[in-house]
């Protein structure tokens, strides 16, 4: 990897070889034969006194600029190279669950930091911590992406991140991509899919009353976070349902129950 210094230094050497070219031109032959020149000298001498002053000034111009130019681009994808390189260990620290690399991440001025904080809340073998740091990163910005954050709902996703996207899209608003998978999931549900906790619970070997209450505590907070999305918005779930969920007349009946009126 060429450094600036260097690129700087074959700069000034391509300007002294213009400027040598330009003296040859300026030399009147017989200043150009002397005892001790070499034939090659005296060839390439002769080679440059065919070129006109004008041309070896449009050649030097030429070098510069491009030499220019040259030097200004590896300077910066030396610069871009090393951000990505920095915001590659934020990423891998912050997945460790700290949330300082998180915050600090956000800070980058680049759209490839807010990728790296996507990714993250994304990451499902990322720990909760960083998860949902990115989360509130994501939630944070001036402008939500919803199609990043709503997946997340999804019944397949810990309760602690849906519960923290279902946040986030309460103060923000939950809109089309938002409303369509809020009824989905629970969609899901009453169609006999399993939610995260019931498959980690599934592995226990043996089921205990405690269990089943953190699965009862788990379905209900659930429940909750979508019913709170699902009433923020009661046209766009109203509509939704009448279009998507016509064929379950029993799903669309239960919702619209637990929804307020447009």
């Amino acid at each position: 990897m060429l450094k600036l210094d260097t690129l700087i230094e074959q700069m000034k050497n391509s300007l002294n070889f213009v400027s040598a070219c330009l003296r040859v031109v300026d030399t009147p032959v017989r200043d150009s034969i002397g005892l001790n020149s070499s034939r090659e000298s005296l060839s390439r001498n002769k080679m440059l006194r065919k070129l006109k002053r004008p041309e070896l000034a449009v050649l030097a111009i030429f070098l510069i600029v491009s030499l220019g130019a040259w030097a200004v681009w590896m300077h910066r994808w030396n610069t871009q190279a090393a951000r990505r390189d920095e915001m590659n260990a934020l990423y891998a620290i912050a997945s460790g669950g700290d949330p300082a690399s998180v915050r600090r991440l956000a800070e980058y001025p680049s759209p490839e930091a807010m990728q790296f904080i996507e990714k993250l809340a994304q990451d499902r073998n990322a720990f909760p911590d960083g998860r949902l740091e990115a989360i509130n990163v994501l939630g944070a910005r001036q402008s939500i992406d919803s199609r990043a954050l709503a997946p997340l709902l999804w019944i397949d996703q810990p309760l602690d991140m849906r519960h923290a996207v279902a946040g986030v899209f309460k103060q923000r608003g939950c809109e089309k991509e938002c409303i369509s998978v809020t009824l989905a999931a629970p969609h899901a549900v009453w169609a006999g899919q399993p939610t995260f906790e019931m498959q980690h619970y599934a592995q226990i070997p043996s089921s205990t009353p405690h269990l089943q209450e953190n699965l009862d505590y788990f379905h209900k907070q659930t429940d909750a976070d979508y019913l709170v999305l699902l009433n923020s918005s009661p046209c766009l779930t109203g509509k939704s349902l009448q279009t998507k969920y016509a064929l379950d007349p029993e799903f669309v009946d239960k919702v619209r129950k637990k929804i307020g009126l447009c």
